[in-house]
C-alpha cells in the first residue's frame, strides 16, 4: 500500500497490547524501575488495550511475555539502549520471534506479533541526549566550545554490533557542532570507559551513558571511574545529572540513564506507528 493510503488511515490501537522488554538483573533490584514505570505511564494514555513490562534477568521473564495479554495484536519494544545480542538473539529466540511481524495460532486463536527496533535506536534519541547534556552546561556554566561529551554504550565481546547504535549517535551528535569533542567508550569492548582520560584532553567532560537504567552498571560499575560514589548519587537534585567530581584532573557530570526521560513514551508511540505504516505499505 502507498503512501497516500497509508496517510488516509487511522491509527487505532484500542484492540492491541504494547509489551514493554526491558534487562532487568537478579542482582540489582531497581535494574527493571524504568520499564516497569515506563509500562504505567504508557497504561495512563489509555491508546492500547493492555499494557505490560518483562524483562530478560527479572521476572516476569520474556519468554512468560505473551501470556501476560490477550490482545489478537501484540507489539513488542525492548526498552534497550541500542540494537545488540539481546535485542537480535535473545529476545527474538525467548519470545518465539521470526521477525518483525510473526504469527502465532494456538488455542486462544490468531495473534499477530510486532516487533520493533530497541528505543535507543530511534533518531530522536540524538536530540533527547543532546538536549540532556545541554541543560547540565547550561546549569554549570560549562564552555561547550572546549568541552567533551563522551557517550558510554555497553558494547559486547560478542560482538553483534553493540556498539553500533552509540557509534551512529555520535556521529550525528559531531555532526551537530554542538560540543568541542564527542567520544565513545564502552564497558565489553574497545575502547574501554576506564581508559576515558586518553580519549580527550578536555578540562571539562560531560558523561552520557546509553543505558536505560542507572542499574549496576550505571550505579555501581561508573561512577567510581569518573569520581563519584554511591552517596554522590543518591544526593538531593541529582535526577538528571551528578557533579561535578574530580577525576582524573578533569572536571566531570555524569548523566543518568536515558530511561527515565519522558521523550521515551513518545519515542515508542512512534515505534509502534512506525511498525503499523510499514504494514500499510
Amino acid at each position: 500500500m502507498g503512501e497516500g493510503a497509508a496517510a488516509g488511515r487511522t491509527l487505532d490501537l484500542g484492540h492491541a497490547a504494547l509489551v514493554l522488554v526491558g534487562h532487568g538483573s537478579a542482582r540489582n533490584p531497581h535494574s527493571g524501575t524504568p520499564t516497569r514505570r515506563l509500562a504505567r505511564a504508557m497504561a495512563d494514555l489509555g491508546v492500547f488495550a493492555e499494557v505490560a513490562a518483562c524483562f530478560w534477568k527479572e521476572s516476569p521473564f520474556a519468554r512468560e511475555a505473551l501470556a501476560l495479554v490477550r490482545s489478537p495484536e501484540v507489539y513488542v519494544v525492548p526498552n534497550f539502549a541500542g540494537e545488540g545480542y539481546f535485542t537480535r538473539e535473545v529476545i527474538p529466540r525467548e519470545m518465539n520471534l521470526t521477525g518483525p511481524l510473526t504469527e502465532h495460532s494456538g488455542p486462544g486463536g490468531r495473534r499477530l506479533i510486532h516487533y520493533t527496533p530497541p528505543v535507543g535506536a530511534h533518531p530522536d534519541i540524538a536530540g533527547l541526549v543532546l538536549r540532556r547534556a545541554d541543560a547540565v552546561a547550561a546549569a554549570h556554566r560549562i564552555d561547550r566550545a572546549s568541552a567533551c561529551l563522551l557517550l558510554v554504550g555497553h558494547g559486547s565481546r560478542k560482538g553483534y554490533g553493540s556498539g553500533e547504535t552509540t557509534e551512529a549517535l555520535a556521529v550525528t551528535l559531531r555532526a551537530s557542532g554542538a560540543f568541542a569533542q564527542v567520544c565513545t567508550a564502552f564497558l565489553e569492548q574497545d575502547p574501554h570507559v576506564a581508559d576515558w582520560p586518553g580519549l580527550t584532553g578536555a578540562a571539562e567532560v560531560i558523561v552520557a551513558p546509553m543505558l536505560i537504567a542507572d542499574g549496576l552498571h550505571g550505579s555501581e560499575d561508573l561512577p567510581p571511574l569518573f569520581g563519584l560514589t554511591t552517596a554522590d548519587l543518591a544526593a538531593p537534585g541529582t535526577e538528571v545529572a551528578v557533579g561535578p567530581a574530580i577525576a582524573h584532573g578533569r572536571r566531570v557530570w555524569y548523566c543518568r540513564g536515558i530511561g527515565s526521560d519522558p521523550d521515551i513514551a513518545r519515542i515508542i508511540l512512534d515505534h509502534v506507528t512506525n511498525q503499523i505504516q510499514k504494514s500499510w505499505e
